[in-house]
């Protein structure tokens, strides 16, 4: 019994010995190595006034469905949230729709959206909308953000609303 015990202390030493070993190694060789240094990108060049982009919202004839309308881009890609109260089911809720794609090369943009939600076929249309705002990012080939604005807007059905930054 005592040679068995012996043996069993013996491996123990000789593991903890092991593992005392390699984390000492382990240690020497990350200081050692070199850290990689990123390159920091250049600061965006945020767009000019004039290149600022123009936005407007067509709403159908039952304000079910936007047009998101955007022109005179100079970005490679845009980012926008409509977001807004409204009432789903009898309950108030804060909700909103978004989108993002790559323009690059493209002046124009323009896309539907529709205002609720679809499941299996199954719509839920949002009503009673208000409180709503168009988040907007456009962004540079590099990732950054060379312009965002906050652009307030009413539901009008089948109407076409020019949207204007606000302040």
């Amino acid at each position: 019994m005592k040679s068995k015990l012996t043996i069993v202390v013996i491996i123990l030493v000789v593991l903890i010995g092991i593992g005392i070993a390699a984390v000492v190694k382990f240690a020497k060789s990350s200081l050692n190595t070199p850290v990689p240094t990123p390159t920091p990108l250049p600061e965006a060049v945020q767009l000019t006034p004039d290149q600022a982009p123009k936005v407007s919202l067509t709403f159908t004839a039952d304000a079910h469905y936007v047009t998101v309308n955007i022109t005179n881009l100079h970005a490679a890609a845009l980012e926008y949230d409509l977001i807004y109260n409204a009432v789903v089911k009898n309950n108030q809720i804060n909700t909103g729709v978004n989108a993002s794609a790559k323009i690059a090369g493209q002046s124009t943009y323009s896309q539907q959206q529709l205002l609720g939600s679809e499941s299996s076929g199954h719509f839920t249309y949002h009503t009673n909308i208000t409180g709503a705002t168009m988040d907007l990012t456009l962004r540079d080939s590099a990732g950054r953000s060379i312009f965002q604005a906050t652009y307030p807007f009413t539901v009008t059905a089948g109407a076409t609303t020019p949207l204007t930054a606000s302040q």
